[in-house]
């Protein structure tokens, strides 16, 4: 269960975690478009007069179990989030309202909208709220680490409360998930209340004429077409079989769309960041470790590496977020000559003038950092050469080792290392229990310091006014430790022909947000 939770978490993919599953490595340096989030194209019309899209029957369309791209898509038109998030990790109200909080922020109540009325003509009431928040709380997958601090939950007919074993004024935040039916978790797909519903011959979804936004809806059938394979969708898409994709430009899984369609990046919590070995033989000392925040070039990682589809953050929570402290992570900024300078405070210099740096442990002793990352994504890959470079530049030598997704697994399991490249999905309140609780199966520091949790709890609780401030404090902790090194987050996309769609607003919990008000040329 380890290993599955953390292949789910650690590695790229969609919405989901990514894997670095172990595959022959796919160099998408030639493969990866550029954005064209923004720009104003010219109308065009669906090539087949119809709009498509993709399902696979290889996987569930449950949309508390969906992991594959295209049915996720399909799931959010055919069921509703309790909230949606906007690009900014901003709480909209949906189902539910963003809720308020008790003083503690342990107990929280939500108003239920009574407008949305589920496929079979019956209301979305607190029990179908309850039965799916259950649900998702005991996935071991999609939402799996997402409800650690849920305790339960009860209802009336007009309001939804939650109860929290900690505090956190940012919850709403987490209750971007699909509602369906109380009981019908086990039928195939459940019934949802989305605006589509799957036709009767489960080759098409139709307008649901009770859903709110039934009369602004862009087209009345979504046909549906089924190919599994990277090739068949690239090709069908390219092709107009298929009319929208979404994408994660960093995995594995990337294939290549033209960047002649219209493609619409949004933000992701998945991070990138750095950990260590705190009881190996140079990641146990901090001022080593402190170090290192200075030597990681986000900025060519994000705009070189990551081809603009990422963006650098020296703190682990995104910029976009109103609470990201901006010039804070300035300082925090790529500068070998002070991260020179750390080293040379901490005793790492060169004590026998052979133009490498030694620590003292009762005489001088070598230095070779064992940096481990994963082999599938050249954006990994490439950060690591980068720094090893960069590091013999100021006289330290670093050994980057290219695993496969067994190997670099089997390494962070035996502690085989000293620095790791790592990749996470973070909740969307930027908790960070995962990677620093002492207990928690993500943290492969070694790292026994329990203060991590207590200054985690207190983020969490804390009033939004104090929020950013309190931020600050647990980054000051994190970085007097050099637990974790933040390097950014990826980006996902929304893909389209060009000109043939108009109002995309996707984001990282529903990429077809907003599908209500798209308007979509089929002539």
């Amino acid at each position: 269960m380890r290993k599955i939770f953390l292949c789910l978490l650690l590695c790229a993919a969609a919405l989901l975690l990514s894997a670095c599953g172990g595959r022959a490595a796919t160099d998408p340096d030639s493969l990866i478009p550029k954005s064209t989030k923004g720009k104003d194209v010219t109308r065009a019309a669906a090539a087949d007069k119809l709009f498509s899209l993709n399902w696979n029957e290889e996987f569930s369309l449950n949309p508390i179990l969906a992991t594959n791209h295209s049915n996720q898509l399909l799931c959010d038109l055919v069921y509703e989030n309790m909230v949606e998030l906007d690009d900014n990790f901003n709480v909209i109200p949906n189902i539910l309202d963003e809720g308020m909080p008790n003083d503690d922020a342990t107990y929280w109540t939500f108003k239920i909208n009574p407008d949305h009325v589920f496929h079979d003509g019956t209301p979305v009431t607190g029990a179908d709220i309850r039965y799916s928040l259950e649900r998702a709380v005991a996935t071991q997958d999609r939402f799996r680490g997402r409800f650690a601090s849920y305790q339960g939950s009860g209802y009336d007919d007009a309001h939804f409360y939650v109860t929290l074993g900690i505090g956190d004024t940012q919850f709403a935040k987490l209750l971007n998930i699909p509602v369906i039916k109380s009981g019908t978790m086990d039928i195939k797909p459940p019934v949802g209340s989305g605006p589509y519903n799957y036709r009767e011959d489960g080759h098409a979804l139709v307008a649901y004429e009770g859903y709110p936004g039934y009369e602004d809806l862009p087209v009345d059938t979504i046909h549906l077409v089924a190919f599994t394979t990277a090739d068949e969708i690239l090709s069908n898409f390219e092709d107009g079989v298929i009319d929208a994709v979404t994408n994660d430009p960093s995995s594995y899984t990337n294939i290549g769309y033209s960047s002649s369609n219209e493609i619409r990046n949004f933000n992701t919590t998945n991070l990138h960041y750095i950990m260590f070995n705190e009881e190996g033989l140079i990641g146990r000392y901090s001022g080593f470790r402190q170090a290192m925040i200075y030597a990681f070039d986000r900025q060519y990682w994000a705009e070189t590496l990551m081809h603009g589809n990422a963006v650098a953050a020296a703190v682990p929570m995104h910029p976009a977020d109103a609470d990201y402290p901006a010039d804070y992570a300035s300082a925090l900024g790529y500068n070998l000559d002070t991260c020179r300078i750390v080293l040379e405070n901490a005793g790492i210099r060169d004590y026998d003038d052979d133009g490498m740096l030694e620590y003292m442990s009762g005489t001088a002793q070598d230095i070779d950092v064992n940096f481990i990352v994963c082999s599938d994504s050249s954006a990994k890959t490439g950060a690591a050469r980068r720094f090893a470079a960069d590091m013999e530049s100021i006289g330290l030598k670093v050994t980057v080792r290219e695993l496969t997704w067994a190997d670099y697994l089997t390494a962070l399991e035996e502690g085989d290392f000293d620095m790791y490249y790592g990749e996470v999905k973070l909740r969307n309140n930027f908790d960070l229990t995962e990677l620093l609780d002492p207990d928690s199966d993500l943290n492969y520091s070694r790292s026994m310091d329990t203060g991590y949790v207590a200054m985690i709890n207190n983020y969490l609780s804390c009033a939004a006014a104090q929020r950013s401030a309190v931020y600050k404090q647990l980054c000051d902790y994190i970085n007097a430790n050099g637990a974790l090194i933040s390097i950014g987050f990826e980006d996902q996309q929304l893909i389209v022909h060009r000109g043939v769609i108009r109002g995309l607003a996707p984001n990282a919990g529903n990429p077809l947000y907003n599908f209500q008000h798209w308007e979509i040329m089929l002539d």
